[in-house]
């Protein structure tokens, strides 16, 4: 029950710290060899991915670099869970029609051009793992997501030179995204600790408060996880 209690305690300082990259190295005082012992994983997550949005024909996938941390826990029969807290996230679409900005001249600077939507969040993706003989395993489970800032990103070009407006959209996005992850990954080492994968994040909630046509996160992205303080696992 006390070593139940003490990985409880884990999870939630692991939540609470995430946002910071100096809690790799504090967790790994406190904690020291059980964050990575026979059954518990703790370390760096890494993704890249390209992102679109549904019901927006004319866009176009935005590329993006995300980061966080992740704990798994693995149990009997080949079963794992896996929890990543990623403090680095952002999700949305690029080459976007531009839209009335409700301005004559901001109208006559970006209305021919298109845009960037770029939503930031605080994302929380818990996957059931199973793995497989040599080392790969599958994963599938929901995502939650909360959202920290929204801008549509415009650029001009003009003979002066390059022109950036910046809209802020907060207050039209959703503040929780709901979503799902399924992946394939490989565990490139022989005591089964580095992983690397490849994964779909789907959607589930209309991103856009007001908008006509539901418009839901799509996201493809290649992962890397590389556990700390190894201690008991070496």
């Amino acid at each position: 029950m006390l070593r139940s209690h003490k990985f409880l305690f884990l999870f939630l300082f692991f939540v609470l710290l995430s946002g910071s990259t100096k809690s790799q190295v504090i967790m790994s005082l406190l904690f020291g060899d059980d964050l990575n012992n026979e059954n518990n994983m703790f370390g760096l997550h890494m993704n890249y991915s390209w992102n679109n949005m549904t019901n927006l024909p004319e866009s176009e996938a935005m590329a993006n670099f995300n980061l966080g941390l992740f704990f798994t826990h693995k149990f009997e029969n080949n079963w794992q869970l896996n929890v990543d807290m990623l403090a680095k996230y952002r999700r949305g679409a690029s080459g976007i029609p531009a839209y009335d900005l409700g301005d004559e001249n901001l109208n006559d600077y970006y209305g021919s051009t298109d845009f960037t939507r770029s939503i930031k969040y605080l994302s929380l993706p818990i996957t059931m793992r199973y793995e497989l003989p040599k080392r790969v395993f599958l994963e599938l489970g929901p995502q939650v997501s909360f959202r920290l800032k929204a801008i549509d990103e415009f650029e001009a070009e003009l003979p002066q030179g390059d022109i950036t407006l910046d809209v802020d959209i907060h207050d039209e996005v959703q503040r929780f995204d709901f979503g799902y992850v399924a992946g394939i990954g490989w565990f490139f080492d022989k005591e089964s600790l580095n992983a690397i994968g490849f994964r779909y994040n789907g959607g589930f909630t209309d991103v856009m408060k007001n908008d006509a046509n539901k418009q839901a996160h799509q996201q493809w992205g290649f992962f890397c996880n590389l556990p700390i303080g190894r201690g008991k696992m070496e």
